[in-house]
């Protein structure tokens, strides 16, 4: 009879550890759920709060994307882009909060694809050709590298005015990394044409500022 107890009794134990296991096991879970899963979501809605999305319009002029990642504070960085302004010859900056490159190339390459996918003012214009790709770009002896594909060389078709902000939209936006670079471009892995067109894109180009509003 004794060993019976004693045998029951270590079972209960044993189902008791193993309760608590289960208990812990769940709180861990639980807890991991709450991190990764509850706590990015309640993150990302904060702004709802109309006095916090008011605190944020007053003290930033970044254009919002609904469809944006959420990025953290700590992960996140400012580029300036340009586009045309309708019924001005001159440059207008929009800002986008993307999420933040270490390296130089990897930053510029960012600033072409937001310009590629086109201005969020209305009263802003795109100025690259539609369907324009970037096929690679890179950073070498202060220099940017941007090779552009085929359809970039419809720039040629506009006019002077239209073709020179064009060109100095990437400029102006590149070098907003580094106001001492110089841009070179390519178009479908090319060096373009000297005498084709209103600028010599066979040259290396500076940054134009006056064509900034």
């Amino acid at each position: 009879m004794a060993t019976g107890k004693s045998s029951r009794r270590n079972q209960e134990r044993v189902l008791f550890v193993l309760m608590g296991f289960i208990i812990i096991g769940l709180i861990v879970s639980g807890y991991f759920l709450f991190i990764r899963k509850i706590l990015p979501e309640l993150s990302t809605h904060k702004v709802e709060n109309p006095l916090l999305a008011k605190k944020s319009d007053n003290t930033n002029s970044v254009e919002k994307d609904d469809d944006a990642e959420f990025i953290p504070e700590n992960e996140a960085a400012i580029i300036k882009l340009y586009f045309g302004k309708i019924g001005e010859d001159i440059l207008s900056i929009e800002q986008r909060r993307v999420r933040r490159r270490t390296m130089l190339s990897a930053q510029a390459q960012q600033i072409i694809e937001n310009m590629l996918a086109g201005p969020k003012k209305n009263e802003n214009y795109r100025l690259l050709p539609s369907n324009t790709e970037l096929r690679g770009l890179f950073f070498e002896s202060g220099a940017f590298i941007i090779d552009l594909s085929e359809e970039f060389a419809k720039i040629r078709e506009l006019g002077a005015a239209e073709e020179t902000m064009a060109i100095y939209s990437i400029v102006n936006a590149l070098t907003e990394l580094d106001a001492r670079a110089r841009v070179k471009f390519l178009i479908n892995g090319s060096e373009p044409i000297s005498d084709s067109g209103h600028i010599d894109l066979s040259i290396t180009l500076t940054r134009m500022p006056s064509l900034i509003q």
